[in-house]
Formats: C-alpha cells, structure tokens, sequence
C-alpha cells in the first residue's frame, strides 16, 4: 500500500515538473520563435534577412562571438594558471589566498563595474592620480571598448575555471607526477599527460559556463562598451524601443549561439575527456618554491590579488565620501553618513534593496522546492525517463539571461494558462521566476554532488528498520545532504541579489531590484548612494561567503 502511494506522489511530482518546464522554459521559447517569425501577412523570416543583410547588425552578431571567445581565453588562462599555483606553490596564506581568490563571484557584476568605473574611469582616482603624477594634459587611458569589457569579465569570471580545476586537481594521483619527474619528463610534459586528462572535464564545464556568461554579458558592454555593440544590449534597446520581434530575433541567434558552442564542447568532452578517478596519492606541495616558475606565479597571484582588493577598497571608501567631493576632487576625502542615512532613512531607497533580498530568497526556496525532490529521483532512478527529465531541466544553462528574459515577456504579457489566466509582465513574481528558471542547472548539480557523496547504507538501514520512503527522505536523506543543500542555495541567493540583465528587461514599478538602482542613482548623479548600496551587496555576499565555508568546507576549502 506505502509503494502504490509512493508511486501515485512520484507521478504526481512528474505532471507538477511537467507543468512547470513546458509552461515556463519550452513554450516561452516558441512564443519567442513566434514572435520572430510571425508577421501579419504570415510566417516570414524577413526579420532574419534583416539582421543578417545588415553590416552592423552582423558586427554585433561577431562582436558577440568574439567577446565569449575572449573570455573564454583569458579567464582559463588566469583560472588554471591559479588553480596550478594553489594545488603545487601555495604556502601556509593558502587559505586565506583561496578565499580571496574566490571573491569575485561573490560581488554582483554591476557592482565590479560601477567600482571599475571609479577607479579607472576617465575621472577615476587611479587614472586621475596617475594623470597628475606625470603631470599630463589628457588621461593616461580610457576605460572603455573591447578591453575594458574583458578586463571585467576576467576579473569576475575566472572563478569558474579556478574553482572547477582546483577541486579537480585534488584527483590527481601524485606519485604518477612523481614517476614521470624521475623519468626526467619536464612539467611542461607532466601538465599534458598527466594532469591535462584529469582536469579536461572541469575545463570543459568551465568553458561552457563561461561562453555563455561572456556573450550574455549586459553590465560591463552597457556601461563600460563604448562603441562595442553586443547582442546583450541591443536585446535591450529592441525590447526599450518596443520592436519586440527584432529582440525576439536577436533572442533567438544568442541562444543559437551558445548552443552551437556547448554542444561542439559535448561532442569534444566525450571523444576526448577522461574522468577523473579516484586519487591514490594525495599531491604534495612543491618545495623549491624560488624557482623561476614559482616567482613568476607567485606576482600573478600577488597582482590577481591586487585587482581584487581594489575595487573593493575603492567602493567601500568612496561609499563614505560625499557625492560633490566624488566628481569634483582628484582623492574625494569629504566624508559623510549621508549615504548609508539617505538608504535606511528614506523607504522609497531602501525599497530596492528589501525587494532584492525578497525576490533572491524567493528564487532560492523555490529552486530547492524543484530541485531537491528531483536530484533525489535522478540519482536513484535511472533511465531514459530520468535523463531526458535532467536534461530539460539544465536548458536554462544554455540560455544566455537576456534569452530567459525576452522568452518570458513574450509568453506572459498576456494572460496564461501556465500563470493560472494571469498576465505576470509588471507585476513582481516575474522576476524571481526568471531567478528560479536560471538556478535550476545550478541547483541540480549541487545537490546531485551532495547526493552521489551520501552513504547509501543510511537509506537502506532506515528502510529496514520499518521507516517510510517519505520519512527516510525527510528525517535521513535531507539532512546528511543538508550542507551540500544549503551551499547552493546560498549561492544562488548571491548570484541574483545583484542580477542585472534579466532585471533590465523585466522589472517594474513593484519590483524595482537594487542593481537597477544602482546605476539609475549613478546616471543621476547621486554617486555616493549608489555605492553605499554596493557596499551593503558586497557585505551580504561576504556575510554569505562565509555561511557556505562553514557548511560546505569540503567542496570549497
């Protein structure tokens, strides 16, 4: 009778996901598709022919391509390059290092850029500071264009390549380091066949994250781009100007895109990636440590470092300053409590910020609700079925966020069975919707990790002691996975607190995020306040940081 009820409530688990990502991931897609293709005399592509018979709309189509080729480069060269130097060089500051090294994944893009922007700007104190040093008549640099933009994204987005190898290196079996280096094979030789073959699967992943997160880029191309076009911006300029096709269209190439370059890594991960296996021998850190290798990696990790610290120190220390002394004074050094005043002060200001931590939790519990039930299933049942269920579930890493977004206006502006006959565009659960849809691949991985590292002889000891599946779950499964549970959880709060794109296309009167705030203060010249609200993310984020070291130490540290 349990089983015939177990049964029923898994079925009834499958029509509830069923609903959920054919009404919110599959039929938005093709209202967007239809959006395109649909005009008033019928089924046309002409707005394709547009877009591609159009010299500058190509450009923008290659400028894309470009930039996550770019950043795809320069983030696995830093990542891996770092990655290296803290698994084989790193002293007893290993741990802080690491933490340190992970820190720009736990500040919002928008906040990078808005720092990066005082500090390297045309009116910036280092551009400034340097300017008066030499004692130039125009600024050393300008912080805009291509190379700002990949400036940014390296700075926030190697931590995918860093993370994803240095947790894959701990599976590399040291004494086969140790047996070619006896042999007197060079690390340059050890690197390629022994500890590449290892890592490729984490390089991999972290390639397809990172293209993906480099061409749907909106922050840093839309306030540091310059005259860099991408599609990201122009997705919302479309969208701004109401030429909902076009941005359907655009939608639709950047999805394309990203799919065509994640399934070319698929085909690549599965003809040549090796999986790791569990290590042997544990790598020991290198002792000659003043070779010239060593040096030389030990000032790229000093100058990473750098970088970090910067834009932080700067936003935290310009946050106290009045916004007067900010645009007129080479080092702004009129100090003030107006700012942090003016945010807990005034409601309307401090909107923003509680609508942020809302909707992030919002996306958070609703991201746990699906996924923990679901990885569960995943893992025990195998299957076609199962599979197929996985790999709906993970679209949404292949869609850019400006795709999840554009994909959502276009199927709910009106009224839609899926939103139970309600229209959901202006209202406020559209954006911690778009927040669920874009955690889910995150979500479901973690909890997968915590599931595949669960001792399978719990379940089975509570079942032979006479406890239901439901209690096993709850009360033996839950909890032993709790950590693994909980660190994802947190860092999907932390990922959308400061989101950007998506909120640039879909937020509204009610649901105003603090990132859009954040610039709008900027562009209205309120700049003290816009960094007063950086600070308070930043100090959230490490606040969170924190919470996933001290339940997750095994994954992360």
């Amino acid at each position: 009778m349990k089983d015939n009820k177990i049964g029923i409530l898994r079925y009834l688990w499958y029509a509830a996901l069923g609903f959920l990502i054919i009404g919110y991931i599959i039929v938005p897609f093709f209202y967007t598709f239809a959006e395109a293709v649909q005009t008033e005399s019928g089924f046309s592509l002409q707005i394709f022919q547009e877009i591609f018979f159009n010299p500058n709309q190509t450009k923008v189509i290659w400028n894309t391509v470009v930039l996550g080729v770019l950043a795809v480069l320069t983030c696995g060269t830093i990542g891996i390059l770092l990655a290296m130097y803290m698994t084989f060089l790193a002293g007893r500051w290993k741990k802080v290092t690491h933490i340190l090294l992970l820190s720009p994944m736990m500040i919002p893009g928008v906040i990078t850029v808005i720092s990066f922007i005082q500090l390297y700007g045309e009116s910036g104190i280092l551009t400034k500071s340097i300017q008066y040093l030499f004692r130039m008549e125009n600024v050393p640099f300008h912080f805009q264009g291509l190379g700002a933009i990949i400036f940014v994204i390296t700075y926030t987005q190697y931590v995918y390549f860093y993370l994803n190898v240095y947790v894959a290196l701990k599976y590399v079996d040291y004494s086969t380091i140790e047996a070619a280096r006896s042999m007197g094979a060079s690390w340059m030789n050890i690197f390629k066949d022994v500890i590449w073959p290892v890592i490729t699967p984490a390089v991999l992943s972290s390639v397809i994250v990172t293209f993906a997160s480099g061409i749907s880029s909106f922050s840093a191309p839309n306030l540091i781009g310059g005259g860099y076009k991408v599609l990201s911006t122009q997705i919302v300029r479309s969208k701004a100007n109401n030429h909902m096709d076009m941005a359907s269209a655009q939608v639709i190439l950047l999805f394309l895109i990203s799919m065509v370059v994640m399934l070319l890594i698929q085909y690549y991960s599965k003809r040549f990636g090796v999986p790791s296996s569990d290590r042997s021998t544990a790598i020991v850190p290198l002792k000659k440590k003043n070779s010239v290798l060593a040096v030389i990696s030990r000032i790229i990790v000093m100058i990473q470092i750098l970088l970090i610290l910067l834009p932080i120190i700067a936003i935290v220390y310009l946050s106290f300053v009045k916004t007067s002394s900010i645009m007129q004074d080479i080092f702004p050094c009129k100090f003030t409590l107006e700012n942090y005043l003016t945010i807990f002060q005034k409601t309307r200001v401090l909107k923003p910020l509680l609508n942020s931590l809302k909707m992030s939790a919002m996306a958070v519990m609703a991201g746990l609700i699906i996924t923990v039930p679901t990885s569960y299933m995943i893992v025990k049942y195998k299957g076609k079925f199962h599979a197929l269920l996985k790999m709906l579930l993970m679209l949404p890493w292949t869609m850019p966020a400006s795709v999840v977004a554009i994909n959502l206006i276009n199927a709910f502006s009106q009224k839609s069975i899926f939103a139970f006959g309600n229209a959901l565009i202006g209202g406020f659960y559209i954006i911690p919707i778009a927040y669920t849809i874009t955690s889910l691949p995150l979500l479901l991985n973690s909890n997968e990790i915590a599931l595949q590292g669960l001792n399978q002889n719990l379940e089975e000891a509570s079942k032979s002691l006479g406890a239901g599946m439901a209690y096993t779950f709850t009360h033996v499964i839950i909890p032993n996975i709790a950590p693994g549970i909980l660190s994802g959880g947190v860092m999907i709060f932390i990922r959308t607190l400061g989101e950007y794109t998506m909120s640039a296309l879909l937020y509204g009167v009610y649901n105003r995020p603090i990132s859009i705030s954040m610039v709008t203060t900027m562009q209205e010249y309120k700049m003290g306040i816009s960094l007063a609200y950086g600070v308070i993310v930043i100090a959230i984020c490490y606040v969170a940081l924190a919470v996933i070291f001290k339940i997750d130490k095994k994954r992360f540290l």
